[in-house]
């Protein structure tokens, strides 16, 4: 298990170490005896992040399966990818406010553009909550130039060109 740096700048909602209000992930890498490789963030709601009393809000458990989703295709993608839009989103039961929940996400295809990424999390007792997979493609250093972003070097780093 591989503890994942994430710089301080990072203004990210979801994994922004310093974001005044966000989620603060963060993330582990794990490879398994067998090869698996797959990311790992754990995350306890809390009681003002609720859509109904006592329930993690659908949104923000959304959010912990994107960002999960994310920080896999960067780390076992290698490059900078960003999302072609979720193929499914599916929730099983959400996350309780005050119960841990533990996120994974794992590289199910790979072609030489685009990854599909598989996040799935669960309570601490093993009940599994939801289910998110999408598609990742790669972003290349003439896009960012053309589009007139201007991305901090930590991102600048991690692009093809």
């Amino acid at each position: 298990m591989v503890a994942l740096a994430n710089p301080i700048e990072n203004p990210c909602f979801g994994c922004g170490p310093a974001h005044r209000r966000g989620l603060h992930l963060s993330f582990e890498r794990l490879v398994a005896d067998d090869g698996t490789d797959e990311l790992r963030t754990s995350y306890t709601p809390q009681p003002d992040e609720v859509g109904w009393p006592g329930v993690f809000h659908t949104g923000l458990h959304f959010t912990v399966l994107y960002e999960v989703s994310y920080w896999a295709a960067l780390t076992l993608g290698g490059h900078l990818m960003v999302s072609d839009g979720p193929v499914t989103y599916a929730r099983e039961r959400l996350p309780r406010v005050g119960q841990r929940h533990t996120a994974r996400a794992t590289v199910t295809a790979r072609s030489a553009e685009r990854l599909t990424i598989v996040a799935t999390d669960q309570s601490e007792s093993g009940k599994p909550c939801g289910r998110l997979e999408s598609e990742w493609v790669y972003v290349h250093r003439s896009t960012i130039e053309r589009s007139g972003l201007s991305l901090p070097p930590y991102l600048l780093d991690e692009l093809i060109d």
